[in-house]
């Protein structure tokens, strides 16, 4: 969350919340090629509108502590909204909001299980298409009358086991799902689901996705079947970072590839698979494997925190828990970019802080970019044009994290 006090204001340098922002490249298709597709992990999540404790929690219902009003405060009325557990035996447990009552919210599931009074608890609202692609195709995905004529953005559906396919229509300027005649630029994409763009058209593209950074972990809930997911953002990647080997929720493991979990990593840059891998436990052998190579230990090697992790199951539904991780890691070697002088990105955030009159003179308000959130480096002043702040990232800036600082100037 982007603030300021009053105290901080009154010390020498103050900070803004990290927030991050990344480009992923979005390939087109080959000569010979049908079409191309690109997993997109959407780690950065909407900002946050309730962060605090659950006063009381009945069925599929819970109140807020030292909260009175739920409406207008933290309810997104373009948007629908989900609960995220952060502490206690739940930790990681997402639900969506189904209904913002006068004393209370009321979810879509038995919350009992998952957290009670003093549990720490953020609100947020879900993505939907036009946030994370523009009301007008910022990206320029290619449009067509037809989903099967124009580059789609797909959402898979794990509960149908089905694809929920979105196309921008080149008559009717406008987001539409698949052989439907309506408007869908609303639609959610739903945390922590993964997403993945088929490409018709020939040509790379570059998308730019920012929001708030979150170090806590998430349940994903898998199914018999495939499950497409956003990892949470962990800096020190590895099979055995993310997915713990034990405790509880963890992935099924077997003796064999055929017995587990089938745990496949789809990496932005490359577009390659990383995997599948599997958590063996075999007498002797145990720990994550790749399928193919069973005296290979996958746990310790690098991964780009920005893919998309699919599961495939053949067994009971579940949750997985992933963990999250902000502190500094060895770091995942990001592939050259070859379009080094690509034009730099502009960084646009609304914000609410009323600054004091004449802020600029007597406080410089500027950027700090950083690759890990703990070595920062300076990019420049910002603006404030129309309560926005306002900068640029260097060209040929493909991931990074970025905060706002505001310093008293010397006289």
């Amino acid at each position: 969350m982007l603030a300021f006090t009053a105290e901080s204001m009154a010390q020498t340098t103050a900070y803004t919340e990290p927030r991050g922002i990344y480009v992923v490249k979005i390939a087109g298709t080959a000569p010979g090629e049908s079409q191309r597709r690109t997993y997109l992990g959407v780690q950065l999540v909407s900002d946050t509108r309730f962060a605090g404790r659950v006063g009381n929690v009945s069925g599929d219902s819970f109140s807020l502590s030292g909260v009175s009003s739920y409406h207008q405060e933290f309810q997104d009325p373009t948007r629908p909204s989900y609960v995220h557990v952060m502490d206690g035996n739940g930790r990681g447990f997402v639900s969506d909001i189904v209904e913002f009552r006068p004393n209370d919210l009321r979810c879509a599931a038995d919350l009992a299980p998952w957290m009670g009074p003093y549990t720490s608890v953020k609100l947020r609202p879900h993505p939907n298409i036009i946030n994370l692609f523009g009301v007008n195709n910022q990206f320029s995905l290619a449009s067509g009358t037809s989903a099967e004529t124009a580059d789609n953005v797909v959402a898979w559906d794990t509960e149908t086991q089905q694809e929920k396919v979105y196309f921008y229509h080149s008559v009717r300027q406008r987001w539409e799902e698949k052989d439907v005649n309506a408007d869908a630029g609303s639609v959610s994409l739903k945390f922590p689901y993964g997403i993945y763009i088929i490409r018709r058209s020939s040509g790379t593209l570059r998308m730019s996705l920012s929001g708030e950074v979150s170090g806590a972990p998430i349940l994903l809930p898998v199914r018999p079947g495939v499950n497409v997911f956003s990892l949470p953002i962990n800096l020190t990647s590895s099979l055995a970072n993310l997915i713990p080997a034990s405790g509880d929720f963890p992935v099924i493991s077997g003796v064999n590839a055929a017995q587990g979990d089938l745990i496949t990593l789809e990496e932005p840059y490359s577009g390659l698979q990383r995997g599948p891998f599997y958590l063996s436990s075999r007498s002797g052998a145990t720990g994550w494997r790749k399928v193919g190579a069973n005296a290979t230990d996958e746990t310790i090697e690098s991964l780009d925190f920005l893919s998309t992790l699919i599961i495939r199951r053949d067994g009971p539904a579940g949750y997985v828990r992933v963990e999250a991780n902000l502190e500094a890691g060895p770091g995942f070697p990001v592939p050259a970019d070859p379009d080094a002088n690509e034009t730099p990105l502009l960084v646009e955030f609304p914000h609410s802080f009323r600054f004091p009159p004449d802020v600029e003179l007597y406080y410089r308000i500027f950027a700090e970019i950083s690759s890990d959130l703990q070595n920062w480096s300076d990019a420049g002043d910002v603006s404030l044009n129309g309560g926005v702040f306002k900068f640029t990232l260097p060209g040929g800036q493909g991931r990074g994290f970025w905060r706002i600082g505001v310093r008293t100037r010397d006289f």
